[in-house]
């Protein structure tokens, strides 16, 4: 005897009508717990617990201001201070320092952008979410540097001077 093969619209509409049964229950039974427990609470309230939750709401409200204004002051003091690390690293920077010209090469934190050596080498840990996109990233910085090394390497050859024309040729 062979077996009838199961519907699975019957199954589904023999679980929805479980799950909706289930659901219905409990949140019954959160209503009645919710009631019973809040009446009880204000039945059983004495005076002296009354005047201790008017006490504690009362001084809430009046101390809640001056604990805003506090937070406040230490929130804008740290901005304050990281605006100002911030300004003291970009202004020890000199233009000429961004282009290469003059003394030895130095390294400069771009911001937005990792460490020199992320993912170089095509290791590293693998996570979810924002590390998306990561090697293509890494990649795409290689062939900026490349780019930059060989356009420095072409004006130290011909010199400064040929980019003044250029900036002439573009004016006129």
């Amino acid at each position: 005897m062979a077996q009838e093969p199961i519907n699975p619209m019957d199954k589904l509409m023999e679980s929805s009508k479980y799950f909706y049964q289930e659901a219905t229950t409990a949140l019954s039974t959160w209503k009645e717990n919710f009631t019973r427990n809040t009446s009880e609470s204000f039945n059983q309230m004495t005076p002296k617990n009354w005047l201790r939750l008017v006490i504690i709401v009362c001084t809430y409200a009046l101390i809640r201001p001056y604990i805003l204004k506090l937070g406040a002051k230490v929130q804008q003091k740290h901005l304050e201070k990281e605006a100002k690390e911030s300004d003291e690293k970009w202004a020890a920077m000199h233009p000429n320092d961004l282009r290469g010209g003059g003394g030895p090469k130095k390294k400069v934190d771009i911001p937005g952008v990792e460490s020199e050596d992320e993912g170089e080498d095509g290791q590293g840990e693998v996570t979810v979410g924002r590390e998306w996109g990561r090697k293509a990233r890494v990649r795409q910085r290689k062939i900026v540097r490349k780019a930059m090394e060989i356009h420095e390497a072409n004006l130290a050859k011909t010199g400064f001077e040929s980019e003044d024309e250029d900036i002439a040729d573009l004016l006129t």
